[in-house]
């Protein structure tokens, strides 16, 4: 890892990026390696994740075993300093993936049985440890990597909104050996690109298993595939970068197909998106939040101003029906449905027949435009009132993924819909030189003077995409929307920062500086049914907020970095550290500054 972060480094500062360690100010900041030797960090155990649905992959037979089981660590730290313990959680999470064995007669049936607990069972440790987690059924296979190295804040970035970079990594372990391991359907678009016999081949395997790559039980054979990627924000699900199939085939290398028979993949392009779609960058960095599916809760440790409410991605929240009728079926005998939907689609009912059912896709669900919609089989709607907006597309990228969204002018506005547009000029060499230009803005054009006026604030706070605001009164801070059995409002009185939390991040004094964020603003409400857009993430609210028991399992969108744990800088740390660089100050400062 360290050779990989120095390589990043260095790559970036030839492209007129330099990074550092420590800092505060407009310049890109890069993870300090001692997190991964200090005493006061730990990789704690986030999540256990029952994959017996990865049995397809090995044509359902005993080579695959019955799936996978993977044990999801995040790296936090609790230390003491000044008589205070400091505590948080940073965006670096390592996935150890182990194997389940077969039945005794080779099937699953049994395997999957140990998933679901009898009546008088309750699920604790005790009972994982002893059923779908007993050691003698499980083999280790691989450790797999997904962290954050790099972040540009939006200072720096003023129309992105701040970037990220996302290192990904699969290893070997066997003994005191430690071997790199090709990335699942990802690619080496720089081997493929300097090999055109090598390329060619890779062709002829899409052409052939095309009807698999369709399905999404496909396995790339290793010869093309990369042992690292970079995936990167902000507007991931945009970037050239996080679309390596993309830029080594046209559509017509694809064009003769019989795309009749493909239940996805209706066009050339549709396919292409499909592997897109299928690699490690491109399913991370679509529906996922800040790069990843699985972040976990906070434990205690945690300031109540830097936990988050959802730990789940929205792929995953729409994956786990999919999961669930695939462990019945396999329990009660039948074929599973072994159709994978993209990784944006929403949540669906599933069958046995291979018939889905999307549900309805509303407000900040990602939609195809309907002149990409055409090219794929299975597709869904915006509704609720919604439509079909882009905010980011790029060049270079044929399939535009946007986002159900109100229309321009509603009068139906709330704190935190996107108010800008923009285009992407992609650097396919040096992504982290993408520019981002703001084309127009088609919401919030209010003056904000009433309580149903919203502006429009601009990323260069960090609000990707813009960020309509209505600032709290006081029906807002008694939450008085809120009542049991009534359908969520859209936005909730939530927290803001200022500039003195700015001040106390150039501090250093992380208790103190979370303990600044006291102001209040107006912020979209989102829950485990409820997610936020692109780029933001569902942040919990302080429990000791006079009013918010009325808001039980429900947060408010913030930007990603706004909450300390979503960034890999800026941390108090347990070691001495050089002289800050000034901080800025102003409203929204602190959503990255």
């Amino acid at each position: 890892m360290a050779a990989d972060v120095a390589a990043l480094r260095a790559d970036m500062k030839a492209g007129g990026r330099p990074l550092y360690e420590v800092t505060d100010g407009n310049v890109g900041r890069i993870m300090d390696m001692r997190w991964l030797k200090t005493d006061a960090a730990r990789f704690r155990l986030v999540g256990v994740v029952n994959r017996i649905d990865r049995r397809d992959f090995g044509g359902l037979s005993n080579e695959a075993g019955c799936g996978e089981v993977r044990f999801i660590y995040r790296l936090a730290y609790s230390f003491k300093k000044n008589g205070k313990v400091l505590a948080s959680r940073l965006p670096f999470n390592f996935s150890a993936v182990y194997r389940a064995a077969t039945d005794a007669d080779g099937g699953c049936t049994g395997v999957a049985g140990r998933w679901m607990p009898q009546l008088d069972e309750s699920v604790d440790a005790g009972w994982l440890t002893g059923g779908p987690l007993d050691k003698a059924s499980l083999s280790f296979k691989q450790l797999e990597l997904n962290a954050q190295v790099v972040r540009f804040p939006s200072g720096q970035e003023t129309e992105f909104g701040g970037q990220a970079a996302y290192l990904m990594r699969i290893f070997g372990i066997d003994g005191t050996a430690v071997t790199e391991e090709p990335l699942e359907n990802t690619p080496d678009p720089t081997r493929l690109s300097e090999d055109d016999a090598l390329k060619a081949r890779l062709a002829d395997y899409v052409r052939a298993n095309a009807a698999a790559i369709d399905l999404g039980v496909y396995e790339i054979p290793e010869e093309f595939l990369a042992k690292k990627v970079i995936s990167w924000s902000t507007f991931g699900s945009a970037r050239l970068a996080n679309h390596p199939f993309t830029p080594l085939f046209k559509p017509e290398d694809f064009a003769g197909l019989d795309y009749s028979k493909l239940a996805l993949a209706r066009t050339p392009e549709a396919l292409v998106e499909r592997l897109d779609n299928g690699a490690c960058q491109g399913c991370h960095q679509a529906g996922s939040t800040a790069g990843f599916h699985f972040i976990g809760l906070d434990d205690s440790t945690t300031s109540p101003l830097n936990r988050i409410q959802v730990g789940i991605s929205p792929h995953l929240h729409a994956e786990i029906p999919r999961r669930e009728a695939w462990l019945a079926a396999t329990i009660q005998g039948r074929e599973p449905n072994r159709f994978r939907p993209l990784s944006f689609a929403p949540a669906a009912a599933w069958t046995d027949d291979g018939t889905i059912d999307y549900a309805s896709a509303e407000m900040a669900i990602p939609c195809l435009m309907p002149e990409d919609a055409v090219r794929f089989g299975r597709t869904w709607q915006c509704e609720g009132g919604t439509v079909c907006t882009p905010i980011a597309t790029a060049s270079g990228v044929r399939t535009k993924l946007a986002q159900c969204l109100l229309p321009k002018n509603s009068t139906a506005m709330f704190s935190g819909h996107p108010c800008l547009t923009g285009s992407i000029h992609s650097n396919q060499s040096q992504p982290f030189n993408d520019r981002y230009m703001i084309t127009g803005q088609f919401a919030a054009f209010s003056p904000g003077i009433s309580r149903t006026d919203y502006t429009c604030r601009p990323p260069k706070i960090g609000v990707p995409a813009g960020f309509a605001y209505r600032g709290c009164d006081e029906k807002d801070r008694a939450f008085t929307g809120f009542k049991a059995g009534k359908p969520m409002p859209r936005e909730v009185c939530g927290l803001v920062g200022g500039k003195k939390f700015d001040i106390c991040v150039a501090t250093n004094n992380f208790d103190q500086c979370l303990g600044g964020a006291v102001n209040r603003g107006n912020r979209p409400a989102c829950s485990a049914e409820h997610f936020c857009r692109e780029d933001y993430m569902c942040q919990a609210l302080p429990p000791d907020t006079p009013g918010a028991a009325k808001l039980k399992g429900i947060g408010f969108c913030s930007p990603t970095y706004f909450l300390f744990q979503m960034r890999i800088d800026n941390h108090a740390t347990p070691w001495a550290t050089a002289a800050r660089a000034s901080v800025g100050a102003g409203f929204g400062a602190v959503a990255d500054e």
